[in-house]
């Protein structure tokens, strides 16, 4: 089977909003061995977007189409599939009475407007969908299929994985794809390239390398007839890698972040946490309770930055007056003063951003993360050139798995993280 992803809304093509559904799609859409030939951006225009759905009806085993299911007059998705299958919308008895029930649990009315989120079409059925108002549609036209789902990538990906992909999977027999994603830090994509040269030469399982934000990523996809015949095809290879490249330089594996790594590591080790952010002014913690079990391990967290401020949670004013607030001395001691502020067993800090050279011992742009534990610390830095969101979120994540190193050294007692 192949596969054609339309990502639906003008936003999309004015740059307002990044499509991240067509990615996710696709990198699901390989787990089923079901190709995606092409992908499409088509903004709301109701000629255009016919034009797109007839033609990747007509051309693909299965259209997924992502967008346009809201309540408004832009929102033509639905429109434009009945036209492309020569069919009219009724509104269904059912669907009207669970959306009128869900704007009535929220305490107001349904607006007469999302009327049309209850319609279907003679050859559709309706996806549920819990995450929001907008049911998909599945509809069977000659052989092919057309799956149209809502845009926010929570519902679309809810959606997916306990309606969509189960069924996709049921019309594709015979065929199981299994991968795994090991996901490095340290070694460079040029470096990892070399060290594993012969194992890219592999089909089955294939293996890719991608340079990602928080490491390069290692992901091996094995086809077989079963999930169990294609895992064991991957066992030998994933065995290969750690030996050549050994372990301490795989910080996670496939569905992991660097946030829920580290908080799972805590919880394991049955330890706390306590943070100072001066440079992420707070992104460090933001991006931790994103974790279901953070409530556990973050004792807790704050952000300032400069002497004085500094000062005022504990950290000592005399060596920042000696080191510098950008130092690797006063980013220990802030973890110090995060983890005896807040009684953790763990404290980080994020130094401030050094917004010049001084004496040509720090480089402009270059923040120090500091750990501490047990009386032991120990502490890393970035170079980030500038405090753009993204560049901040970088140092969070060089933060998260600096975090990782340091507490696997304090249960091996291997290494420090300095370089």
């Amino acid at each position: 089977m192949h596969a054609e992803i339309l990502s639906i809304g003008t936003e999309l093509l004015m740059g307002e909003l990044v499509d991240t559904n067509s990615s996710y799609l696709a990198s699901e859409l390989a787990k089923l061995g079901i190709e995606v030939r092409w992908v499409t951006k088509v903004g709301d225009d109701p000629d255009r977007l016919f034009e797109a759905i007839d033609r990747a009806s007509k051309r693909s085993d299965v259209t997924l189409t992502s967008g346009g299911l809201g309540p408004t007059s832009d929102d033509l998705t639905r429109e434009t599939i009945a036209r492309v299958c020569g069919e009219k919308m009724a509104v269904q008895d059912d669907l009207l009475e669970h959306l009128r029930g869900l704007f009535a649990n929220r305490g107001f009315p349904m607006p007469e407007t999302n009327v049309k989120q209850a319609t279907l079409i003679p050859s559709a059925q309706a996806i549920a969908n819990p995450m929001g108002t907008a049911p998909g549609w599945w509809v069977e036209r000659d052989e092919g299929i057309i799956v149209a789902m809502p845009g926010p990538p929570r519902e679309i990906q809810r959606m997916w994985a306990y309606e969509v992909s189960p069924r996709l999977k049921a019309r594709n027999p015979g065929i199981a794809i299994v991968t795994r994603n090991l996901k490095t830090f340290g070694i460079s994509e040029g470096g990892l390239d070399e060290m594993l040269s012969t194992l890219f030469k592999s089909e089955n399982p294939l293996l890719g390398i991608y340079s990602k934000q928080d490491g390069i990523h290692l992901r091996a996809i094995a086809t077989a007839s079963t999930d169990d015949e294609a895992s064991a095809l991957i066992a030998p290879m994933e065995a290969e890698i750690r030996r050549i490249i050994g372990d301490d330089a795989i910080w996670g594996e496939d569905d992991e972040t660097p946030e829920s790594k580290a908080v799972a590591l805590l919880r394991d080790e049955g330890l706390t946490l306590g943070v100072i952010e001066a440079f992420t002014g707070g992104l460090l913690c933001n991006n931790l309770t994103e974790v279901a079990a953070h409530d556990a391990v973050l004792n807790g967290g704050a952000a300032a930055s400069g002497r004085d401020a500094l000062a005022r949670l504990g950290v000592s004013a005399a060596l920042i007056d000696k080191h510098g607030a950008a130092s690797a001395e006063a980013a220990e001691d802030m973890a110090r003063a995060a983890r005896e502020m807040f009684g953790a067993d763990v404290g980080v800090g994020i130094s401030p951003l050094a917004l010049e050279s001084a004496d040509g011992r720090v480089v402009a742009g270059t923040s120090f993360i500091g750990y501490s534990m047990d009386g032991r610390s120990d502490s890393t830095s970035g170079h980030y050139p500038t405090r753009r969101l993204r560049i901040r979120g970088r140092a969070v994540t060089h933060a998260l798995l600096g975090l990782i190193r340091f507490l696997r050294c304090q249960s091996l007692q291997g290494p420090t993280l300095r370089r």
